[in-house]
């Protein structure tokens, strides 16, 4: 395995978590006023974790592994009622996706890890911008809550 890249289950548990936010901030968007500053936030949002779920499968196809593929559906924690429960959404997506790349930072060198800790970055500052408490380490398990 290149010394640069993270080991595959990271990679691949990273991957499952944009293949989960590319289909909640789907959902989200149906919810929220395209119009609003909440439908921007969302499209936005919805572009990126594109992006980086099409970077973690050429990363993994890379090192050898068939990418995770994405779940038909995924369960959502609350109904989405509007923009309130969207944003409730988000901030969880936003969380789980820093818990993934915060592994990935862990299991990786080089621009591997780079690219992992900008990922972190900006899950962390997202979510805080969407009403997220601040913490010390963004991505780390919470005291008192499951590791993801």
């Amino acid at each position: 395995m290149n010394p640069a890249a993270p080991s595959v289950p990271p990679a691949q548990d990273a991957l499952a978590a944009e293949h989960a936010a590319v289909y909640a901030y789907g959902v989200a968007g149906g919810v929220v006023d395209p119009l609003s500053d909440d439908g921007a936030r969302v499209r936005d949002a919805y572009a990126v974790h594109e992006r980086r779920r099409d970077q973690l499968e050429s990363l993994l196809r890379g090192l050898g592994a068939e990418p995770v593929a994405a779940e038909p559906g995924y369960a959502l924690p609350a109904p989405l009622t509007g923009a309130a429960s969207a944003t409730r959404l988000a901030v969880g997506i936003e969380d789980r996706c820093a818990v993934a790349y915060a592994a990935v930072v862990a299991s990786s060198t080089g621009d591997v890890r780079r690219a992992a800790v900008d990922w972190l970055a900006d899950a962390a500052t997202r979510g805080l911008g969407l009403g997220a408490a601040p913490t010390a380490f963004p991505g780390l398990a919470r005291p008192g809550q499951p590791a993801r």
